[in-house]
């Protein structure tokens, strides 16, 4: 654990256990940008996002295996790492359907 790790470790309100899990950021429009999460808890979840600049105060994690979905808010940010804390439980994710384009 390095010193800036280290120094948000006091701040979490439950323990974190390391994963490497492939998610998926979703905003209200339902567009969406992968990300990794590195460690999650009871009460949040660490990311890491490659290429993006921005991203809303709040937003929905999926979690591409489980394909569970609930809504975060950002609590940190260093860098490309970002910590979320859970809003809500986990629900299963709602199928997209595909419509293929009308010619």
């Amino acid at each position: 654990m390095d010193s800036k790790e280290a120094s948000f470790t006091h701040l979490r309100a439950s323990p974190r256990r390391r994963v490497l899990k492939a998610a998926k950021i979703i905003f209200d429009d339902w567009a969406a940008i992968d990300c990794q999460v590195r460690d999650v808890s009871e009460t949040g979840a660490q990311i890491k996002i490659d290429g993006v600049t921005r991203l809303p105060h709040r937003f929905k994690l999926l979690m591409v295996a489980e394909h569970t979905i609930r809504p975060v808010q950002v609590a940190w940010k260093l860098d490309k790492t970002i910590g979320v804390s859970f809003l809500g439980p986990a629900e299963k994710a709602p199928m997209r359907k595909y419509v293929p384009p009308n010619f």
